[in-house]
């Protein structure tokens, strides 16, 4: 039986400098970082490795690089601290009188509707709180989940090769849109197809990301050769603009573009049948308890859904 004892005897400093050398791979650097003399860092180090039994650091000519066993116990100290911290924001924001602070992780399909409303929501209740929203796909967001720098992602739930370690809540069913500018001529057809679109240029979400996986697999299916694309791209305002002032034609999940459908700006090509997103929800650390201020917001994120799911979403911010 492995022999855990360690954890009792372990210091948040040796945690820190762990992570702070691994960070830098340079002694001077760590030193100079956490205040230290660069003897103590390496005590620090050798402590830690003795106790454990373990070898985190190789010190060569070209610094100081973490071993298999460093670099998991770096990536470790990284949470440990990113929970530290929110508990310290929430005492400090408690003190102040303050509602708290969160960090959310948001995907195109949760951060263009279901995350501003529940965050519009959230603030009529509770107006002192603080919201940081972090876009992006989630190669670039989980890796930070993990580490602790988010609470929990919004938007579309991840593929399973994703999941590790990952819970997951599933909010409501999102559809796929086809856009183009209202005045676009494949609009004249009275019932277009896929192949109808595929004569025109796309504006093609990157290559890595699950919308593009799942479009290139419909087109796969109806035994179609990819368009031309002549632009890849996942910002919704260059597409947008592209989408107004060209003939491309543009992808986006169904609740990006409602409201530029809503209004006149967009016209969305009605494929038969629909072609589903997926589910849209929340994503987070299995066993990793949310602060207070998370849960409020997860709240008000699952009574939006449950609305939308029964498709009776008001049109504006309530």
């Amino acid at each position: 039986m492995h022999d855990f004892s360690w954890v009792r005897r372990v210091k948040l400093q040796q945690l820190r400098t762990v992570m702070v050398v691994a960070r830098s791979q340079s002694l001077v650097t760590a030193a100079d970082e956490l205040g230290l003399s660069q003897p103590a860092v390496t005590k620090s180090l050798r402590e830690l490795e003795k106790d454990l039994g373990v070898e985190l650091f190789v010190r060569t000519s070209r610094g100081t690089h973490p071993t298999g066993v460093g670099k998991i116990l770096a990536e470790r100290a990284r949470a440990i601290f990113g929970q530290l911290e929110l508990v310290a924001q929430e005492i400090h924001d408690i003190y102040q009188g303050l509602s708290g602070h969160v960090v959310v992780g948001s995907l195109l399909a949760g951060g263009a509707n279901i995350l501003p409303r529940a965050i519009a929501r959230l603030h009529s209740r509770l107006p002192g709180i603080r919201v940081t929203i972090i876009e992006g796909t989630y190669d670039h967001l989980v890796p930070q989940l993990k580490q602790g720098g988010l609470e929990f992602i919004a938007g579309r739930l991840p593929p399973h090769r994703y999941r590790e370690g990952l819970q997951v809540e599933s909010f409501y069913q999102e559809e796929i849109a086809f856009t183009v500018r209202p005045s676009h001529p494949v609009l004249k057809k009275t019932v277009p197809t896929l192949a109808d679109l595929r004569n025109w240029p796309w504006i093609m979400p990157l290559p890595d990301t699950t919308l593009r996986q799942m479009l290139e697999s419909v087109f796969h299916e109806q035994n179609l050769e990819l368009p031309m694309i002549p632009c890849e791209s996942l910002s919704v305002v260059t597409n947008r603009r592209l989408i107004i002032e060209t003939d491309y034609v543009g992808v986006f999940p169904v609740q990006v573009v409602q409201p530029d459908i809503d209004t006149g700006l967009l016209a969305r090509v009605d494929i038969t049948p629909a072609i589903s997103f997926g589910p849209v929800g929340i994503s987070w650390l299995k066993d990793n308890p949310f602060s207070r201020v998370a849960e409020e917001l997860i709240k008000e994120l699952r009574t939006i859904g449950e609305a939308w799911e029964d498709s009776d979403i008001p049109k504006g911010y309530g």
